[in-house]
C-alpha cells in the first residue's frame, strides 16, 4: 500500500479531523476526498466507522466556532474578508445576509451542504448574534449529518474505487493541486481583467449635486450600498433608487436606457 493510504489507516481519526477543520476554517482544501478514502478503509479494514464521522464533526464545529466567535467579535469586515476572491465581494455579503435573516436556523442547517456557502454562515451567524447555543447546537447537528453523509460513501462505495487510487494516487494529487492552484490563478485574474476592462469614471460630490439640481436630470443614482450600511444610515440621495447589491442583476431590465447611470455604493 502507498504511503499517504498507509498513514490514513494508521492517523485515520487525526487525518479526517485536519481536514475538516483545515476546509472549515476557509483553506480551498477540500476534505470530502480525505472522509471518502477513510471510510473506504474503514470499510475494508473492516473497522468502525463512529469515530471517523465524530472526529470530522469535531474539526468542523471547531473551526465553525472560531469565525462565529471572529464574526461577534470583528462584524462584517470578517465577511468582506470571506469574499476576497469573490467577483462581487458586496453581493456575496449581501445574499448570505438576506437568506440568513430570513430562515436563520435552516441557512445554519443547510449550509454545510452548500459549497462555498458554509464557511460565510458561522460569521453571520456571530455578526447578527444568533444565540450562542442555539447556533452551535444547530451547527454540530449538522456537522455530524454531513460528515456521516461523506464517510458512509465511502464505506459504501469506496471498494469500488479504492484499488484504483491505490494505483493512481500520485496522479490524483498531482491533479487536485493543480486544480486548486488554477482556480486561485483563475479567479485572480479574472478580477484583474474585469477591473481592466469595465472601471469606469468616478464622479465627485459636487459634480453630482450640480447634475441633480438641474431641471431635467438625465441621471439616475443607484444605492447600491450593502444592507448593514443601508440599515445604519438615515440619509439617502434625493431621488436615488434603492437596489441590494445582491439583486443588482435582476434589475438590469428595469434601468432606464435614455439616462446615465450613477452607481453609488459603501
Amino acid at each position: 500500500m502507498n504511503t499517504f493510504l498507509a498513514q490514513l489507516l494508521t492517523h485515520g481519526l487525526a487525518a479526517v479531523s485536519a481536514a475538516s477543520l483545515i476546509e472549515s476554517l476557509g483553506a480551498p482544501v477540500p476534505a470530502l476526498p480525505v472522509l471518502l478514502l477513510a471510510g473506504s478503509l474503514a470499510a475494508e479494514y473492516r473497522l468502525p466507522a463512529a469515530p471517523l464521522v465524530l472526529g470530522s464533526a469535531l474539526g468542523i464545529w471547531v473551526g465553525d466556532l472560531v469565525w462565529y466567535a471572529f464574526g461577534w467579535s470583528q462584524g462584517r469586515r470578517v465577511l468582506g474578508l470571506l469574499c476576497g476572491l469573490s467577483l462581487n465581494p458586496d453581493a456575496c455579503v449581501g445574499r448570505a445576509e438576506r437568506r440568513f435573516r430570513r430562515r436563520p436556523a435552516i441557512t445554519v442547517a443547510a449550509a454545510k451542504f452548500i459549497p462555498g456557502f458554509s464557511v460565510m454562515v458561522p460569521p453571520l451567524a456571530g455578526i447578527l448574534r444568533m444565540a450562542p447555543i442555539r447556533f452551535l447546537t444547530i451547527d454540530a447537528a449538522a456537522s455530524i449529518a454531513w460528515s456521516a453523509g461523506a464517510v458512509m460513501a465511502g464505506v459504501v462505495y469506496g471498494r469500488r474505487v479504492l484499488p484504483h487510487v491505490v494505483r493512481a494516487q500520485r496522479a490524483v494529487a498531482m491533479l487536485g493541486g493543480a486544480a486548486v492552484v488554477g482556480f486561485i490563478a483563475w479567479k485572480l485574474y479574472e478580477r484583474r481583467w474585469l477591473v481592466r476592462h469595465y472601471s469606469v469614471a468616478r464622479v465627485e460630490v459636487d459634480e453630482l449635486r450640480g447634475l441633480l439640481a438641474s431641471k431635467a436630470p438625465e441621471i439616475l443614482v443607484i444605492d447600491l450600498r450593502s444592507e448593514q450600511a443601508f440599515d445604519r444610515s438615515a440619509l439617502m440621495i434625493p431621488g436615488a433608487r434603492r437596489i441590494p447589491p445582491g439583486a443588482f442583476e435582476s434589475h438590469i431590465d428595469t434601468l432606464p436606457a435614455d439616462k446615465e447611470i450613477i452607481l453609488y455604493c459603501t
